[in-house]
Parts: structure tokens; C-alpha cells; sequence
């Protein structure tokens, strides 16, 4: 149901061949309440829509590709420039 409401594919690369290889990224991680994919706790769907409007929807190498980034800038990890 997550993957449907956030579009079915890679906001940056539109990948959408197999929805296990997609990962929700918090766009600002101090409003994070819960990770989408932690396991043992039951929430509403409401709450769990509130939560996913919070993130963007990026295919696993997109997101590692994202983290990187996000660690070259503050100087802790070696990405190719495009």
C-alpha cells in the first residue's frame, strides 16, 4: 500500500521494476516519528500516510547513491561528479 501511495516508482530515476527494491527516504530526518519499514508495531494507516508524506520514494541505488552525496558534503565519503 506504500509504495502504490508514493507512485509505484523511483522519484529520481523512475525504476519501478521490483517494489522490494524501493526505500522511503525521510526528507528531513528530525521530523522522522517512526521508520516506514520498522516491523512489530501496528499504526494506523493514517498515521502511516502522515509518515510517507514526509518522505520521498527512491529505488535502493538511488538511495545509496543520495546518502553518499549527503556524506561528500560534509566531507566523510569519495562520489563521481556526473
Amino acid at each position: 500500500m506504500a509504495v502504490e501511495y508514493k507512485g509505484g516508482k523511483c522519484e529520481a530515476c523512475g525504476y519501478d521494476r521490483c517494489a522490494d527494491a524501493l526505500e522511503f527516504h525521510h526528507n528531513n530526518a528530525t521530523s522522522k516519528k517512526f521508520g516506514i519499514s520498522e516491523k512489530g508495531y501496528t499504526r494506523s494507516w493514517d498515521a502511516v500516510k502522515d509518515e510517507l508524506d514526509k518522505c520521498i520514494m527512491i529505488c535502493a541505488n538511488c538511495h545509496r547513491e543520495l546518502h553518499a552525496k549527503l556524506a561528500a558534503s560534509g566531507g566523510n565519503a569519495r562520489v563521481k561528479s556526473e
